[in-house]
């Protein structure tokens, strides 16, 4: 039992160590499918930001983009780091546990040679406790023997018992009827009535005597006085026949002396005497006398036969009474002798029922060891099949150690690989921050020249203002026509749609200008060369400026491509290691089912335990049962010492005794089948009762089996739920960022078509001043017109301007409001992330990435908004400073050379 017991500790803490595994490995899973789904989320990334960088305002997004997957790619070579040390550390456990098991199996391999030799007493104890058995067998027969032979002795004592009363009760009667025939003798009673109604009463207390009696008894000792009884019976029968014919003469005689007597005295009354009646009157005396002499001799023949009827009777008595007591004293001495062999027989049962009382603990003791020997072997059989099985599981867990111990050097030897290749690239990315450095400096530089550029046409362009404001009202005090006309381009300039049409009146009435327009044109386009040429260095800059930003782009997505390579082997290898958990999990599936069948057999262990017990229990009541039997056979003792004070004694006839023993056998037979079917039912009842302990067990197993899914329910429910919350903020998160790029594209487009129309706009310039060329030889006579109509091409010139600024005005609004519905989101988007943070807190590490990869998105997002921002804004005040230029240089010039 200690052994057991030992055992049974060992086992449950080896399974508490499979279940600590069974736990890190699924952690270890959770935390792989944490990687795979970030490797997926930044794969995703590459690809948005490999499709969102072929132009040049994205390039600085590109190089946000690089840094932060090169910051990702860190953070997953050490979380890949730390996720090997913690495999390593659960090999070790692993070893551990599996040093332990081989431990454990040699000490099983010491107790199972123990039981071995064990086993060797055992089969000797078996062959003593089948000699045993045997003498139990024989003892019980014997036993039973003698107990049918005191059952049948007291059986025959108690008849004994009965037959001495019943004597005694007819030897009373008999003296009481000889009694009274004495005194019927001494008052010679004559009447008939009372004799016959004494012999009916004598008749109906012999029938109950007979009825008290047994009958068999009564037909062996009785048939004389039945006889007698019989034939008196017929004789009375005859005497009463004759009585009552004798009474119904006697009544007609009475009938006739009083009709004779009535006849006599109505004779007397008429004193008419006959000689007839007088002779019947002598008859009828006569007639009488004889009847009183019949009657006397009836009653004197009646007595005279009952006299001697009883006189035999009474010697029949006698003589069957000498005969009782001759057999009384036989019967006496019978009793004397079965006595004594009673004595004998209780003692010697006493003296085997303390053998079988002893025999049957020795019974039980070698039972209860030979049970407890079954169950070692049952124990020892399937402890070495667990061995064999934990034998072949340890040399497969060696097997994988080994297999993870190679994975993991080369997973080291890739890591340092990894690492170099990471220093390469991170010493590649500080030189092309560097150079963004740099090339920050010079934008920033640009950006001041424009500035300062920009103020100083700011200012120029007030004065001018001012100076056409005083133009203009003097040319509104001048001349109302051209103040309708200047109302009327107003209105039209209002018209985006009809922009075009005045641009081309505008310009065919420009074909009629004068030489000084031309002069000015020529001067604006000199300007115009200028400003062209300033442009194309600053575009030259631009496109070395992209294409060192293209090498790095190249060189970038070659280090992705290179680490993406990398990041597949690290999946195989990944791979590999889950398919070593699952082959771990599988051995920790069959030590689960192992431990189940442990359990199954202990609990069968202690239900035959219960069943031991049980037989013990029934054994020591069938003992108590016995030594109240003794008790009552110490009674019985006493009872027949108070039968040998009786002396009167009878001699029991042996058809009695053997009839009574043939009903005895019948009913012991009878006892014995009841006790059989007793016993099967008792059986089938402990089968019925084990079996219903057995399914109440399963029950409760089943019951908590359904609690735990239960719970787990509840928790997937619950990861369900979080999860799809999740989901749901990151598909808004990507209809969001869809809705940033449709905006995007909406202003690029814009952009370009902006773009068009300053380009038509040039390109019609240039046909004016060609126009202008060709009429510069045209008549001074129409210098008026033409100043006119320079008036109103400055007024055209001015409406484009204010369009421009318009759609510029337009443009920065856009953005703006992009700008705060993008503030707006990213601040609807923090307390989400907090209430995710602090629902899920399960999942500490996968919320953490989660984390830091919507803010490298957030941040990312911003950067190129503010990137897109700038440009945008830089393009515009570059189209402004151009048409302020314009502008400035043909006021200037018509301001310079009024001749003209």
């Amino acid at each position: 039992m200690l052994d057991l017991d030992m055992l049974r500790k060992e086992y449950s803490d080896q399974s508490k160590n499979h279940a600590i595994l069974a736990m890190e490995l699924s952690a270890a899973n959770v935390e792989r499918n944490g990687l795979r789904k970030e490797v997926e989320q930044l794969k995703t990334l590459l690809e948005k930001s490999m499709a969102k960088q072929p132009t040049y305002e994205d390039s600085t997004f590109e190089d946000a983009g690089a840094t932060l997957l090169h910051k990702e790619l860190e953070n997953e070579i050490k979380f890949l780091k730390e996720s090997n040390d913690s495999l390593a550390l659960q090999l070790k456990r692993s070893q551990d546990a599996n040093v332990e098991l081989v431990s454990v199996l040699q000490e099983l391999e010491q107790t199972i040679e123990k039981q071995k030799v064990q086993m060797g007493t055992i089969t000797a104890l078996q062959s003593q406790v089948s000699e045993l058995e045997n003498c139990m067998q024989l003892n019980s027969e014997e036993n039973s023997n003698l107990m049918i032979q005191l059952q049948q002795s007291r059986e025959s004592e108690k008849n004994l018992q009965a037959e001495v009363q019943y004597l005694e009760q007819m030897k009373n009667k008999e003296s009481d009827a000889l009694l009274d025939i004495e005194e019927e003798y001494k008052t010679k009673l004559a009447a008939k009535e009372r004799e016959i109604i004494g012999l009916k009463v004598k008749l109906s207390e012999s029938r109950k005597e007979g009825n008290f009696a047994n009958p068999e008894s009564r037909n062996a000792h009785d048939a004389p006085l039945i006889r007698g009884i019989e034939a008196l019976k017929v004789k009375l029968e005859e005497l009463e026949t004759d009585c009552n014919e004798l009474t119904d003469e006697n009544l007609e005689l009475l009938l006739k002396i009083k009709e004779t007597n009535n006849n006599v005295n109505g004779g007397v009354a008429s004193n008419d005497f006959s000689s007839d009646e007088i002779s019947a009157k002598l008859a009828m005396s006569e007639q009488k006398s004889e009847m009183l002499f019949l009657e006397e001799k009836l009653r004197k023949k009646i007595l005279r036969e009952i006299q001697s009827d009883y006189n035999s009777y009474i010697l029949e008595l006698e003589t069957q009474t000498t005969e009782l007591e001759a057999k009384g004293t036989e019967v006496v001495k019978e009793l004397a002798q079965k006595r004594t062999e009673m004595q004998t027989l209780e003692a010697t049962l006493l003296s085997k029922e303390e053998e079988n009382m002893e025999l049957r603990m020795n019974q039980s003791k070698l039972q209860d060891m030979f049970h407890q020997l079954l169950a070692a072997e049952d124990k020892c059989e399937y402890l070495r099949r667990e061995n064999t099985k934990l034998q072949a599981t340890n040399e497969t867990l060696i097997e994988e150690c080994n297999s993870l111990n190679k994975s993991a050097e080369e997973l080291r030897k890739e890591k340092s690989e990894l690492e170099e290749h990471c220093a390469q690239l991170e010493a590649k990315l500080k030189e092309c921050s560097k150079k963004v450095e740099v090339l920050d400096q010079n934008l920033t530089l640009v950006i001041e020249d424009f500035a300062s550029k920009e103020k100083k046409l700011t200012l120029e362009l007030n004065a001018i203002h001012d100076k056409s404001k005083k133009l203009e009202a003097k040319l509104k005090l001048e001349e109302s026509s051209w103040n309708q006309m200047y109302l009327e381009k107003t209105n039209e300039v209002e018209n985006l749609v009809l922009e075009v049409e005045n641009l081309g009146k505008q310009l065919s009435a420009a074909h009629h200008e004068k030489e000084k327009t031309a002069c000015e044109i020529s001067g604006l386009q000199a300007d115009k060369v200028r400003l062209e040429l300033a442009l194309e260095e600053a575009q030259s800059n631009l496109k070395l400026t992209q294409s060192e930003f293209k090498k790095i782009e190249s060189e970038a997505k070659t280090q992705v491509e290179d680490l993406l390579g990398e990041l597949t082997a690290a999946r195989e290898n990944h791979e590999i290691l889950m398919a070593e958990h699952e082959k771990s999990l599988k051995l920790l599936e069959s030590y689960k089912s192992s431990e189940g069948k442990l359990k199954t057999v202990v609990n069968e262990l202690e239900l035959k335990l219960t069943v031991s017990e049980y037989e013990r229990q029934q054994v020591s009541e069938q003992s108590t049962n016995m030594k109240v039997q003794l008790l009552k056979i110490e009674n019985l003792q006493d009872d027949i010492s108070a039968l040998t004070d009786e002396r009167n004694a009878i001699k029991a006839d042996k058809e009695n005794l053997e009839a009574s023993l043939h009903l005895l056998s019948k009913e012991c037979h009878d006892l014995k089948a009841e006790k059989n079917y007793s016993m099967q039912q008792i059986s089938t009842l402990q089968k019925v009762v084990s079996e219903i302990e057995d399914y109440k067990h399963d029950k409760i197993v089943l019951e908590e089996k359904l609690v735990r899914t239960e719970g787990d329910l509840v928790a997937k429910q619950a990861l369900l739920t979080r999860d799809e919350e999740i989901k749901n903020e990151l598909n808004e998160i990507k209809q969001t960022n869809r809705q940033f790029q449709q905006q995007i594209k909406q202003l690029q487009e814009e952009k370009d078509e902006l773009l068009i129309k300053a380009q038509t706009l040039e390109e019609k310039l240039k046909l004016k001043v060609e126009e202008k060329q060709k009429q510069r030889h045209s008549n001074s006579h129409r210098n008026k017109r033409e100043d006119r109509h320079y008036d109103s091409n400055e007024g055209s010139h001015g409406n484009e301007f204010a369009r421009v600024m318009e759609a510029n005005n337009k443009y920065r609004v856009r953005v703006n409001s992009s700008r705060l519905s993008e503030g707006r989101r990213s601040q609807s988007n923090t307390p989400r992330k907090s209430s995710i943070e602090g629902e899920v807190v399960a999942k500490e590490k996968y919320e953490r990435t989660k984390s830091t990869l919507e803010a490298e998105l957030s941040d990312i997002r911003q950067r190129y908004l503010q990137m897109s921002l700038k440009y945008a804004e830089v393009e515009a005040q570059r189209e402004e400073l151009v048409m302020k230029l314009k502008g400035v240089k043909s006021i200037r010039r018509f301001f310079l050379n009024p001749s003209n």
